[in-house]
């Protein structure tokens, strides 16, 4: 292409290689070439798309799956504890037996025969009692108690029976409302004497009873128990008795 005077058009070539250029480096600048190093750092983030906006239950937005709707704790139910722990109780209970004495030597006068003075081994009922019985409980299955006999009825000897049994008594099934124990107990009996009599003054021995309590609710109960008592100082002896009772506990 020529113009006036005979020289080449120079401006319109120009125009066709820039604009060819500028086609060039936009097509680069969209499709970078495959072997070109990924973008790092600041790039990188910069390059990166947003992340999708959550919404106010902390789902994605834009999702199909629906937020889990949140858990409430079930209301706890407030059942008084049925077990005797770290309380103070009272039992009454009164009760009979019968008892079976060997004594030591064949000399003695009497050991309460209900047949004959003179027998070698002595049978006979036990006198008609009631037991008072503080305790504590000191632990969700154990309570120390302390057993206080007092004779209604006099023995053979003219006088009230009185004994003092310390232990331990174990619950099963604490939390029940009827409920089994066992104890486990010293028997200290300070009954009076003849002054006559060649029997020691005083008897030691060891005792347990069983029986089963229902709990009419926390602080009150009603139960039964059967027991056996040895003694071993004054003679050889042998006791069981049998009872009704009740006890109340507080707190």
């Amino acid at each position: 292409m020529r113009i006036r005077g005979g020289r080449p058009g120079i401006l319109p070539s120009l125009v066709v290689l820039f604009t060819s250029a500028l086609l060039v480096r936009v097509a680069f600048a969209a499709d970078p070439p495959a072997d070109s190093p990924a973008p790092v750092g600041d790039d990188a983030k910069a390059l990166a798309p947003p992340p999708p906006a959550a919404d106010d239950k902390g789902a994605a937005a834009g999702t199909d799956a629906p937020a889990a709707p949140p858990v409430e704790a079930a209301p706890r139910r407030m059942v008084p504890s049925l077990s005797h722990d770290l309380q103070f109780g009272l039992a009454v209970m009164p009760g009979d037996g019968y008892r079976i004495v060997f004594p030591y030597t064949k000399d003695t006068t009497d050991c309460g025969d209900a047949s004959h003075m003179d027998a070698r081994v002595c049978t006979n009922r036990a006198p008609f009692f009631i037991d008072l019985q503080p305790s504590f409980g000191i632990s969700h299955s154990w309570d120390v108690l302390v057993d206080l006999r007092f004779g209604v009825e006099k023995d053979f000897n003219t006088f009230h029976q009185f004994f003092v049994m310390p232990g331990f008594r174990y619950w099963l099934d604490t939390e029940s409302h009827v409920k089994f124990f066992s104890t486990m107990q010293l028997a200290y009996d300070a009954s009076k004497q003849q002054p006559t009599s060649k029997h020691a003054g005083s008897d030691l021995g060891f005792r347990n009873s069983n029986g089963l309590m229902v709990e009419i609710m926390r602080n009150f109960g009603v139960y039964a128990q059967f027991g056996e008592t040895i003694g071993f100082i004054r003679w050889l002896s042998f006791t069981v008795d049998a009872g009704i009772g009740v006890q109340a506990r507080v707190p």
